[in-house]
């Protein structure tokens, strides 16, 4: 089978899930919302050698927009943390008071004092913070999941288009083929020429259900390039690299339903829950008062009598009458209330979508491994004894075409069996993922 020419490629994003929505993805700030994956084969790309799906997903990853999304959002989310659990600063003051007349005196006082948070509120909502910045880093993982998962499905969408393009170039070269028996017989007075007539109208319906499916091959190389971040002209000789066939069986259900439900999605409501749950505590502790503590110096100046020095102490407690943190308990509550219900609806979904995704995959590519054993061979003697009677007179030119139309058509059908395998096998994959490769 001749291979189709790659076309060429050019860049593009993917959205975030969740509240940061589109693009957040990483386990830890440093290793992977900072890490820019390098591309180790970029110059071999732009040099025209092949790509697999594996180098589709690290150039994808390896993004800097998609770095500087999550980077970011996880950097706002702990910048609010550190503002919530921020201490108070202490406060210096000085006050001056003056008497005048025969008895007057003058009072000086240096004092420092610091407000104490006897509720720990403030340390309630800070650890809040934190939660919430361990969500970002959870929903910034989800992200780069759903990146390379949508790196898979355009390269094996772009391989699909690219072998089925191959498929039916296939199949014009069998028909041109049959043209050149044509000849020789029409040579020797042995066929009409509605025969040669027949043959190149069915060679422009092949030529243009080919030209179709390379302009769809095309647009799938351009997507592809998008998300890989390829610049302009460095696709030029790309070639795809791969089986559409997924090699392996999946995992069994009940092991796939527990990584899943390890997976960063779930992570991330999890951490959001507690957040909630912080912030519910701290508003709850609205009764226990703050303290201020003071120390400082105090001065006397008693005019003729001399001037005198001491010190001061203080502490002063605010007192609770009035309740105002009924809002701030209502929004927690609430907030709470809603993450509980959307972790038990993610649950929900999650195990129905493996065991949906796991059905469907394994039935999929048991059906394309069947098909292809059966078909195959089938076909290839259908098209060799149709070729070898009609060269021998013995069969007519319908029977031949419709021996290379069954051909061309199981070929087709084999490509997208292995194709729908591989979606399926994707879309599990990226169910149950825990972190992007």
């Amino acid at each position: 089978m001749r291979r189709a020419p790659a076309a060429p490629i050019a860049a593009s994003r993917k959205p975030i899930v969740g509240r940061f929505s589109v693009f957040m993805v990483l386990l830890c700030l440093p290793s992977i919302a900072g890490a820019q994956i390098e591309a180790p084969h970029a110059d071999q790309v732009a040099t025209g050698t092949s790509l697999t799906a594996d180098e589709a997903v690290r150039r994808a990853l390896a993004r800097a927009p998609l770095a500087d999304t999550i980077r970011g959002a996880i950097e706002a989310e702990r910048g609010a943390a550190s503002t919530l659990g921020a201490y108070p600063n202490p406060q210096v003051s000085y006050l001056r008071e003056q008497t005048f007349g025969a008895l007057g005196t003058g009072e000086d006082y240096l004092s420092v004092s610091q407000v104490i948070d006897l509720g720990n509120r403030r340390g309630l909502r800070g650890e809040a913070g934190e939660r919430r910045a361990n969500a970002a880093v959870h929903e910034g993982a989800a992200a780069r999941v759903e990146v390379a998962a949508d790196a898979r499905l355009r390269f094996y969408e772009t391989l699909h288009r690219q072998e089925r393009a191959t498929a039916l170039r296939a199949w014009i070269g069998r028909i041109e083929a049959a043209l050149t028996i044509v000849g020789r017989r029409t040579a020797r007075g042995d066929t009409a020429l509605y025969d040669r007539r027949r043959l190149e109208r069915e060679r422009i319906v092949a030529e243009g259900r080919a030209q179709v499916e390379e302009a769809a091959r095309d647009h799938a190389r351009a997507r592809l390039a998008a998300l890989v971040g390829l610049p302009d002209g460095a696709a030029e000789g790309l070639t795809l690299e791969g089986r559409l066939l997924p090699d392996d069986e999946p995992a069994a259900v009940p092991t796939l339903r527990a990584t899943a439900y390890r997976g960063p999605r779930l992570q991330a409501v999890a951490e959001r829950l507690r957040a909630a749950d912080l912030e519910l505590s701290s508003a709850t502790r609205w009764w226990l008062p703050d303290l201020r503590l003071e120390a400082g110096w105090k001065g006397v100046d008693a005019g003729s009598q001399g001037r005198t020095d001491g010190f001061l102490l203080g502490a002063t407690l605010t007192l609770p009458l009035w309740d105002a943190s009924g809002g701030l308990r209502l929004s927690a509550s609430g907030e709470a209330r809603a993450l509980g219900g959307r972790r038990a609806l993610l649950e929900s979904e999650l195990a129905g979508e493996v065991a949906g995704l796991h059905a469907e995959a394994t039935r999929l590519a048991r059906a394309a491994r069947r098909f292809r054993e059966d078909a195959r061979s089938a076909s290839a003697d259908l098209v060799r004894i149709a070729t070898a009677g009609y060269q021998g007179g013995e069969m007519t030119l319908l029977e031949l075409l419709d021996a290379y139309r069954g051909a061309g058509d199981d070929e087709l059908t084999a490509l997208d069996l292995d194709h729908a395998a591989r979606r399926a096998r994707i879309g599990l994959d990226r169910t149950t993922a825990t972190e992007a490769p």
